[in-house]
């Protein structure tokens, strides 16, 4: 790695790390672990993150940047707002199988400052995205007009994060999956014109 540009090498030893805390648990891998898993001196280490702290949060602020682009492009590339929520929930799903177990609830814990900011910068970024949502599906005759957009944007956002961030340990992947898929059903059935509703109905099972 030492003769590679040094911005690269960064962005590899976080998304490398990512992966570690992922597999083997954010509190389990110690600066040790991680450089022996990268074939790293902790001296190199060192020179890029003042402590596993540091590690942690430049990690998440990684993944959280790179989430928040694919998000982006699910929106410029699914103009029907219907079609947008589901190839969100498509996503959602294959971070949670990737990623396994959520990093919440140990992110709270050891690292409440990354922990804060992550969760003020998704509650943000998804409350803006949903009430978007909602407001392009009332242009397109999708949702019903009577909404306010903002308010059923900060409804969902409380259920998504509770769905998405929970451990769910009695719950098999599937029944996950079921889960999730149940509440986004809900919530677009609930907020559906019956133009909605028929889009809906006729599309939602080649989405799955």
């Amino acid at each position: 790695m030492s003769s590679a540009n040094p911005n690269e090498v960064k962005t590899s030893i976080l998304h490398r790390a990512m992966e570690m805390f992922q597999r083997y648990g954010l509190q389990a891998m110690t600066m040790d672990d991680v450089c022996r898993e990268l074939s790293m001196s902790k001296k190199t280490l060192y020179q890029y993150f003042t402590n596993k702290a540091d590690l942690v949060d430049q990690a998440v602020r990684q993944v959280f940047c790179s989430h928040e682009e694919t998000m982006k492009s699910i929106t410029a590339e699914n103009e029907n707002a219907i079609d947008r929520m589901i190839k969100r929930y498509k996503y959602l799903m294959q971070m949670i199988e990737s990623h396994g177990p959520s990093m919440m609830f140990p992110l709270k814990k050891y690292y409440p400052k990354t922990y804060e900011w992550l969760f003020a910068q998704r509650r943000e970024s998804m409350i803006n995205a949903f009430m978007q949502t909602v407001k392009d599906g009332q242009a397109q005759r999708l949702f019903r007009d009577d909404l306010d957009a903002n308010l059923v944007a900060k409804i969902h956002f409380t259920t998504m994060v509770g769905l998405s961030d929970s451990d769910l340990q009695s719950e098999s992947l599937a029944e996950r999956r079921d889960l999730i898929w149940t509440a986004i059903s809900l919530f677009i059935r609930s907020i559906s014109t019956a133009q909605g509703l028929q889009y809906f109905n006729e599309n939602k099972d080649s989405h799955q």
